[in-house]
């Protein structure tokens, strides 16, 4: 999700820790199957633009053109571009004289692309018809993390398309999203070219669906990632390709003349840690002292990420939760083999106006992702976001059910 930053600024188990369509009559058909399963890598960028950054969505797929005219990359190319009322699915194809045309695939009828049957169905007939020996998908929309709002259509964590019909605008869920991609083929990388995603509860929930997960804890600029700079390392689709995915974002932004979108910051998380970082999550909290310490921390000592949102450094709250626990030291060295690729600017977020950067990011305070951290008081203001923590698979299985701070909202009504 790309959130209010990109829109007012520029308008337009445990396994790691032990150790780690049909054939026509010419035969056009048969040939394109033939292509088709040649090809090392699949990719698509799915992108959710019935807002105001259809703009900014359609540069990107010209830079992601360019990208591929520019490089030799086997790979399938593909868009699912829902800017307009009939989404279309693209394939961009090289001619013989090495120039990229962008080939209309299919044309959907008007649905919402946040619904996860729709989304299911768009990546597993992707995925199915263009096989690759490496798969990944980026999603570009808005986001606001793992949030929960009461205020929308849906509870947006991702994605915002504008309602026809002026009921709303509909998002999904990080819980939608792994219901979308449950079933699916098992991916290589999922990226997130929209804000705040880049967290523990989402890399939590989607561990099971993808290898590597690539996000950003705070707010990505309107404009996105620089496709036609780093198409070349995101399809290779490990853990060194990645990285060197992260560092082409971190440069673009730091070499420009512009200022105030020196707050980039990213993550490349290995997926296949999670369950690990769970284990040793929930022994932590196994501790009645650790239980008990969640109603007593002041969050505004911690790692803040984005104005606004209840989002803080990972790293810097399990150090203040667990104190001298010693398994807040596993944690910490669990989350250090997790995150394999981590760069931040000096500020985490940016005012929407007069555009002058604000919440300095603290020496050591910086792990690549961010946790949702509750107030003390939370019984009104943070009730539904509170509740919906609770649906969370990382509310289970990290163990924060053990405390009477989170586990006495169980049972009240919100949430899903």
């Amino acid at each position: 999700m790309k959130c209010s930053v990109k829109i007012a600024v520029l308008l337009c188990g445990i396994v790691a820790a032990f150790v780690s369509c049909d054939d026509d009559s010419d035969g056009v058909g048969e040939k394109q199957a033939t292509r088709k399963a040649s090809q090392e890598a699949t990719y698509l960028l799915y992108m959710v633009g019935q807002n105001n950054l259809s703009s900014c969505l359609d540069e990107n797929v010209k830079d992601l053109m360019a990208g591929y005219e520019a490089s030799d990359v086997d790979a399938n190319i593909l868009v699912y571009a829902d800017l307009n009322a009939a989404p279309e699915l693209y394939l961009l194809e090289k001619d013989r004289n090495g120039n990229v045309q962008k080939t209309t695939v299919k044309t959907y009828p008007d649905q919402y692309s946040v619904d996860p049957e729709v989304m299911h169905a768009v990546l597993t007939e992707v995925f199915a018809n263009y096989p690759a020996t490496r798969r990944g998908v980026t999603f570009s929309s808005h986001a606001d993390g793992s949030l929960y709002h009461s205020n929308t259509a849906g509870k947006r964590a991702f994605g915002d398309e504008g309602s026809d019909e002026g009921s709303g605008h509909y998002t999904m869920n990080v819980t939608d999203l792994r219901e979308a991609l449950s079933d699916c083929p098992y991916l290589d990388v999922i990226m997130f070219d929209a804000c705040m995603m880049g967290s523990v509860e989402t890399a939590y929930e989607l561990k099971d669906c993808a290898r590597y997960f690539l996000a950003a804890p705070n707010s990505v600029i309107a404009s996105g990632f620089p496709y036609d700079e780093m198409l070349v390392d995101l399809v290779r689709m490990d853990a060194e390709g990645l990285s060197r995915t992260g560092q082409a974002y971190m440069d673009y932004y730091r070499s420009n003349d512009v200022e105030w979108d020196d707050f980039a910051s990213i993550c490349v998380t290995d997926l296949s840690c999670m369950d690990s970082l769970a284990l040793y999550m929930d022994s932590l909290f196994q501790s009645p002292l650790v239980q008990a310490r969640p109603a007593y921390l002041d969050r505004a000592d911690l790692q803040h990420f984005e104005n606004g949102y209840a989002l803080y450094d990972f790293g810097e709250w399990v150090d203040s939760l667990g104190g001298d626990n010693p398994y807040a030291a596993k944690v910490r060295a669990v989350l250090d083999k997790a995150v394999v690729y981590e760069a931040h600017g000096e500020y985490a977020s940016c005012s929407n106006y007069p555009y002058y950067l604000t919440i300095p990011i603290k020496e050591g305070a910086y792990c690549g992702l961010n946790t949702y951290v509750p107030s003390r008081y939370p019984f009104y203001l943070e009730r539904d976001q509170m509740n919906f923590f609770t649906t969370l698979r990382w509310y289970r299985d990290a163990g924060f059910w053990r405390s009477g701070f989170y586990n006495c909202f169980e049972s009240q009504d919100g949430g899903e």
